[in-house]
């Protein structure tokens, strides 16, 4: 391995080029270039698009062509370079791969410290890796570490994820560990979404546990019970809706307890509906431009004036202090212990900060502060999952976490592919996300894939689709949920759960390596050597495995 440190020689730089550097200085150039190598890339954040681009194949796009809101979502932040033909954009984590051989770009600034985020920019007609650091605001000194990145090559896709493991440690992964190695759960989102109420909670509760179905069967380490979007008064008031909610959240968490589950709660904290009761008290606590207008951070129907919703200024520190209380009343008051903290790249969206620093900093500290609470008032442990979190600032403190678009119960969401939108919910982009990031699984995050689909209801999902999204999830995942009602069960369905769990007991004790060879197919090996298959994701989208 090689580290390699770059220092500044320069102040208040914005979204700078601190270096360029060729790829002679780590491989044979006649043999291996960028213009001919495989490029991982990697993504900043859990929806950004993650698969092995081609020789000559432009990566997809960032950008959508009808909804600008939904740009600052896959764009890294504040940077002003676009993919094309020639160049190829990936961050934290890529790399150039030559069938089996590999050259590994790993950002570890943050392993050890808070350095700003880093995105590589590949440029096959120069043969060059381009670093860009995300440092708008900071005020460096001359001498200072802008960037620390361990370069290396390895001959197998096992060797990378030794290597990886090596760099990043274990040490982030404590504070899940009470988890297990095997966590498992139900959420409502796949089956509600937002049309939740008390009844519809418990009475899911009650089907898991009388029902003959995946989380009851499988031989889990642990199981959650997650309540997601739909229970709160609005986006930024982060109350219980009593309407839907009459019984207190207290009560409602401690019967999941009682019923071995570990109760779970969706939040987003870091965004807001300029309409809630927290924006219209205090103006002041929404992100502005240098113009005075809102920062959208975002476009959702459901949310915000005109779908449009907003960040918070995390600069603030009685934002920090409110955001801090909320989480101590859905932990300590409320007893929820498995937090989902969902569309967190809104804390790295440039604004006229309160405080005048570099928005890594003040994304930092606010996330360290909302997930401090690693044991409730009563000693038990709680966990949070990350989701829509930029990956580079956020391992340390969400070592489990979505490493893909959201799913759908659906192969292909036609609408959004349309208008060209890479982050769109889609089984088929879901599966794509998390085979790309399937070298990070254990290795710096515990990979959620998002939801495995049995039902037959409100899904056109074939049965080849579903156990496809399974045994991708049970191999390259590290935690499994489901969001069906278990309790509308047809025979198909109990059939297709024996099958799933049939296959993950079979092959739970083996570790499979996974090489893309074409857009959509794909060689897993296992790595015992005991059996080899492929993922086509294409025409029939199989998933085949066999004896070696």
């Amino acid at each position: 391995m090689k580290t390699y440190q770059a220092h500044s020689d320069y102040t208040a730089k914005n979204n700078s080029i601190i270096d360029v550097l060729r790829l002679s200085d780590f491989v044979d150039e006649s043999k291996y270039r960028v213009n001919n190598a495989c490029i991982n890339i990697g993504g900043w954040q859990s929806w950004s698009p993650c698969t092995d681009v081609f020789p000559e194949e432009k990566q997809p796009s960032l950008t959508c062509r009808l909804i600008n809101q939904w740009n600052a979502y896959l764009v890294f932040p504040q940077t002003s370079h676009k993919p094309d033909r020639n160049i190829v954009l990936g961050q934290f984590v890529t790399y150039l791969r030559w069938n089996n051989y590999y050259l590994v770009f790993a950002s570890v600034g943050n392993v050890g410290g808070t350095l700003p985020p880093v995105q590589f920019i590949f440029n096959r007609k120069e043969n060059t890796v381009s670093i860009e650091i995300c440092d708008k605001g900071n005020e460096w000194k001359d001498g200072d570490i802008t960037a620390r990145i361990e370069i290396f090559t390895a001959e197998s896709f096992f060797e990378c994820k030794e290597k990886l493991a090596a760099v990043f440690g274990k040490e982030h992964f404590e504070s899940v560990k009470f988890l297990g190695s095997k966590p498992a759960g139900w959420e409502s989102w796949y089956n509600h979404y937002a049309n939740i109420n008390e009844n519809l909670i418990r009475e899911d509760l009650k089907n898991l546990t009388t029902t003959d179905n995946i989380i009851k069967l499988g031989n889990y380490t642990s199981k959650i019970f997650q309540i997601d979007d739909g229970w709160e008064q609005a986006l930024g008031d982060w109350d219980l809706n009593s309407e839907r909610f009459p019984d207190s959240f207290s009560n409602i968490t401690k019967d999941i307890e009682a019923q071995g589950f570990i109760p779970g709660l969706w939040i987003a904290p870091f965004i807001i509906d300029s309409r809630s009761k927290t924006a219209t008290a205090h103006p002041d606590w929404l992100l502005r431009d240098e113009n005075g207008n809102l920062v959208p951070a975002g476009y959702n129907p459901l949310w915000g004036k005109k779908g449009t919703f907003y960040c918070l200024d995390l600069s603030r520190d009685e934002v920090i202090a409110h955001l801090d209380s909320i989480l101590d009343k859905i932990i300590n008051q409320w007893g929820f212990r498995y937090i989902k903290l969902d569309f967190l790249y809104a804390g790295m969206l440039w604004g006229n900060y309160s405080q005048k620093t570099a928005s890594y900093k003040i994304f930092t500290r606010a996330l360290k502060t909302i997930t401090s609470r690693k044991v409730t008032k009563d000693g038990k442990p709680v966990a949070y999952l990350g989701c829509g979190c930029p990956f580079e600032l956020s391992f340390k403190y969400l070592p489990l976490s979505r490493i893909g678009c959201d799913t759908l119960e659906k192969w292909t969401n036609p609408m959004l592919r349309f208008i060209n939108w890479n982050g769109r919910n889609e089984a088929y982009l879901n599966i794509k996300d998390t085979l790309g990031h399937a070298l990070w699984n254990n290795t710096i995050f515990i990979n959620d894939p998002d939801v495995i689909f049995i039902r037959e209801e409100n899904c056109t999902l074939t049965k080849n689709q579903k156990f496809l999204i399974a045994a991708v999830n049970e191999l390259f995942g590290s935690q499994l949920m489901y969001s069906d009602d278990p309790g509308n069960a047809k025979e198909a369905e109990k059939e297709l759960t024996k099958e799933i769990l049939e296959f993950t007991n079979k092959y739970e004790n083996e570790e499979f390596e996974i090489v893309q060879n074409e857009k959509d197919y794909y060689t897993i090996i296992s790595k015992s050597g005991s059996y080899i298959g492929h993922i086509d994701l294409s025409g029939k989208t199989e998933f085949v495995i066999q004896k070696a």
